[in-house]
């Protein structure tokens, strides 16, 4: 089996790459926009989907079964910043993709990774929320998804040789996540208060009272794994753990980790006013092709506590 990932030098790319490279007989190419610095395990070409004539020169020469497209821009405050970037990179890229395969006429199934950000705002009724809900998005990020989404389903409605599974995972953590992201973000700002040997141990907080549904990043890339070979063509899945975890948690979770006195600071820049409440999928679709989540997400906070703890600020 041949795959594509798009993303592949990004948080999950890497973890999704490890995964694949487990299966006898697979064959890897990997695309990113970093030029490759460094001897890999996999193919690596540098390339950016905003540019048609850079999709077609690698798909041209290697043309996979699978595509895992996982390429974007991920981030909702740089996506409210700056929505046209995110449009460009996020949709316009995706359909470059589609694009190709239907002029091309090869055949190949497309895992394309979304999220449940596209849900918006949840209501306690609609929790947990299954796939049938209407989309509601709230920023330019989650916009972007949806339409990424839609196309992607047009394009396997309309074209036989295309077929496109749509996954919606939830929060997800690991060991080399963007420190932007609130467990590493926490992590990093405990270890650092509490490494100065002077002054309150304190760390600046948004709202803390929202809940989300976390997943540890090995059981996120299982499934997208699953879904390649199970997904049926035209359906979405969610991708998540199925428990509500208020944010609070986590971040008490670190303290305890730390073992030390650390107050919380309300930081007016870290408040989103438009940030969902509440997040808590349904995931029963998942398990009904065979997965089910395999790491406690308090092990899964710990794992990426120790890491930054020992390689940032071991003394």
């Amino acid at each position: 089996m041949k795959y594509l990932i798009t993303g592949a030098d990004g948080f999950v790319g890497s973890y999704l790459i490890q995964e694949l490279l487990q299966k006898s007989g697979s064959e890897l190419l990997g695309l990113g926009l970093h030029p490759k610095t460094k001897d890999l395990s996999f193919q690596y070409r540098a390339c950016d989907l905003r540019e048609p004539s850079s999709i077609h020169s690698i798909l041209s020469e290697y043309t996979p079964d699978i595509i895992f497209h996982l390429a974007g821009q991920t981030f909702v405050p740089r996506a409210i910043e700056d929505p046209n970037e995110t449009l460009t990179i996020n949709v316009g890229g995706t359909l470059n993709l589609l694009e190709w395969f239907r002029k091309s006429g090869k055949n190949v199934k497309i895992v394309y990774v979304s999220s449940s950000d596209v849900y918006g705002n949840l209501k306690p009724e609609h929790l947990p929320v299954s796939e049938n809900l209407r989309p509601e998005p709230l920023n330019p990020y989650s916009s972007s998804k949806v339409a990424a989404e839609t196309y992607c389903l047009q394009f396997a409605r309309s074209s036989k040789n295309i077929e496109a599974v749509i996954a919606r995972p939830f929060n997800h953590i690991g060991v080399g996540q963007n420190p932007n992201f609130v467990v590493p973000n926490f992590c990093k700002q405990v270890l650092e208060t509490i490494s100065k040997s002077s002054g309150p141990s304190e760390v600046s907080v948004g709202d803390l009272t929202p809940t989300r549904d976390f997943l540890h990043v090995t059981d996120v890339v299982r499934a997208y794994v699953l879904l390649s070979e199970s997904g049926r063509d035209q359906e979405i899945y969610n991708i998540c753990s199925g428990t509500e975890t208020p944010i609070s948690q986590v971040l008490e979770w670190i303290i305890e980790f730390a073992d030390s006195k650390v107050e919380t600071k309300v930081d007016p820049a870290r408040l989103r006013p438009m940030d969902m409440r509440r997040s808590l999928g349904d995931n029963s679709k998942l398990r009904s092709l065979g997965w089910a989540p395999k790491v406690p997400l308090k092990e899964a906070v710990r794992e990426i506590f120790e890491h930054i703890r020992k390689t940032e600020y071991s003394s």
